[in-house]
């Protein structure tokens, strides 16, 4: 059957079938949508409606798990029970707590300017203290240009490898802001790169001469992708919000304009970066042993600019973080080279 709903507010009956989700859970999941509309009012990323729409599931799910049946009947207590259960049951992270709380205060604000409710429950719910990390994960300088040279030209896609690789590398864009990425956000005589970042905010990266010289080696062997399907008006009709945010993040839907295309001539996928990112760690030997995914390539750029003067105002606009507080991860890796300089000092006892 069409799935209308999340796979998890499904009920597996005795055959091994899915069952429609109960009346209560039908009509909570009616004010999920009703909220996905209105974040696509507000222009909010089609990532973001996709995200807080699996959140939002897994908070009906959890209700429905405590006997709880309507909005009016949660309060600041199930939510707090809620968030230690993820904590505990699931052994979150405090980031992954705090970006779902985020997205539980934003949907009952919501339902309390509809007049759902009369209190908003997760109003004044503190988020979940981070620790400050003491280090992070990154390439060298050699290791990163090893990582460039690994990619044979002879293979296909290797230069579209290349591009992704590099715009992680030499702009510090992160994964989804890749696949986003469409071709007229290139603008060579101007010198800009345009990125769509989180909350589908805008920001002009410079494009140097080196990076512009990979993208339009990439360009000249690009495929065109497919053209956007068809839908009948009544499949356009009975598309609910999710599905409308995955046909514009995905395969090709409207997409015509994507930088970065398939195998299969469509927009390529975060996951498919991670997949190729992955690919080509696999072919280096670093003495360190580091895992490296696409995000070690963002901090990558961040941590070899701010080791080599960069200031953290500047490193935080070009990341695009919304506080300097998250762009201050990088200043930790000067405390460690620190750390490790005053640890080799002549006059101490050798171990």
């Amino acid at each position: 059957m069409a799935m209308k709903y999340p796979r998890r507010l499904y009920q597996v009956a005795a055959n091994g079938q899915l069952e429609e989700p109960p009346v209560a859970v039908q009509e909570m999941w009616q004010w999920v949508e009703r909220f996905q509309n209105d974040l696509a009012r507000q222009n909010r990323s089609p990532l973001t409606i996709i995200e807080y729409g699996y959140d939002l599931a897994a908070l009906i799910d959890y209700l429905q798990s405590v006997r709880l049946t309507s909005y009016i009947e949660v309060s600041r207590r199930t939510l707090l029970d809620y968030l230690d259960w993820m904590r505990l049951q699931q052994e979150l992270s405090a980031v992954t707590l705090n970006r779902r709380l985020a997205c539980v205060r934003t949907f009952f604000k919501f339902l309390h300017r509809e007049e759902v409710i009369e209190h908003n429950p997760a109003a004044d719910i503190p988020k979940a203290r981070q620790r400050m990390q003491a280090s992070h994960t990154y390439l060298l300088a050699s290791e990163a240009q090893e990582l460039l040279a690994a990619i044979d030209n002879s293979r296909p896609y290797a230069h579209r490898d290349r591009g992704m690789i590099a715009l992680m590398l030499f702009c510090g864009l992160r994964v989804s802001e890749v696949a986003a990425m469409n071709i007229h956000d290139l603008r060579p005589r101007e010198g800009v790169l345009l990125v769509r970042g989180k909350g589908n905010k805008l920001r002009e990266l410079p494009l140097e001469d080196h990076l512009w010289q990979i993208l339009e080696a990439y360009l000249q062997v690009r495929k065109e992708p497919k053209p956007p399907k068809r839908r009948s008006a009544d499949e356009e009709g009975e598309a609910t919000p999710m599905v409308l945010a995955k046909r514009q993040v995905s395969q090709g839907d409207g997409n015509v304009d994507a930088l970065f295309i398939s195998k299969h001539r469509r927009r390529i996928s975060s996951r498919a970066i991670h997949l190729i990112v992955a690919k080509y760690m696999q072919t280096l030997e670093l003495d360190s042993g580091k895992s490296i995914s696409p995000h070690k390539l963002r901090h990558t750029f961040a941590t070899l600019l701010y080791l080599n003067g960069a200031d953290l105002n500047v490193l935080r606009e070009l990341l695009g973080h919304q506080n300097l507080a998250t762009t201050q991860i990088y200043a930790a890796v000067d405390q460690e080279r620190k750390r490790k300089a005053m640890s080799a000092h002549p006059l101490l006892p050798k171990p």
